[in-house]
């Protein structure tokens, strides 16, 4: 079964799904963040953590367009990491800025599952995290490793430069707020 699986698991096609996956992992979000906090506001436990994150979520922009904006802003630099890895790949290039991304993919996927616990229901991002997020990123350091892209110290040294990626990325909440009142 692995065999049959493992003929079409492409090093370079996963590469290529990069931004697809966060369009549809974004869209959910984009979609469903202000009817899930109009419908939630008052219903979450009173917790720290709850109370906390729900604070951030105003502070970086909890409306879809400012969402959307957020996510156009990251979109493209993952769109330009991508274009940069498919073309270096060929010559055996450094996987760090791609996979510096790719551990930021891990990161919000498991913020949305302690966040699911934590709020006790349904948050923006959750399906997609589980069932689109998670086996991505799973099959696609499963590839970066078999095809010799991928090993402990380019993991390790990818962490310090996903920490500075999240400002970065931040920006693009910035931007949202700025251009979106």
């Amino acid at each position: 079964m692995l065999g049959l699986l493992h003929q079409f698991l492409n090093l370079n096609l996963f590469i290529w799904l990069f931004p697809i996956i966060f369009i549809f992992h974004d869209l959910e979000e984009i979609i469903t963040i202000e009817s899930s906090m109009a419908a939630h506001k008052d219903k979450y436990p009173q917790t720290h953590f709850i109370e906390l994150t729900l604070r951030m979520r105003e502070k970086l922009g909890s409306t879809a367009a400012q969402l959307a904006v957020s996510a156009a802003w990251i979109l493209l630099f993952i769109s330009f990491t991508t274009v940069m890895t498919a073309h270096f790949s060929s010559k055996g290039e450094s996987f760090l800025l791609f996979t510096a991304i790719l551990n930021l993919f891990v990161l919000q996927t498991f913020m949305h599952i302690v966040q699911t616990i934590m709020f006790r229901g349904y948050t923006p991002g959750i399906i997609t995290s589980l069932f689109l997020l998670a086996p991505y990123c799973l099959v696609t350091y499963y590839l970066l490793v078999e095809y010799g892209q991928l090993d402990w110290h380019l993991f390790f040294t990818s962490l310090p430069v996903s920490l500075i990626l999240i400002l970065v990325f931040l920006v693009g909440n910035l931007l949202g707020r700025y251009f979106i009142r």
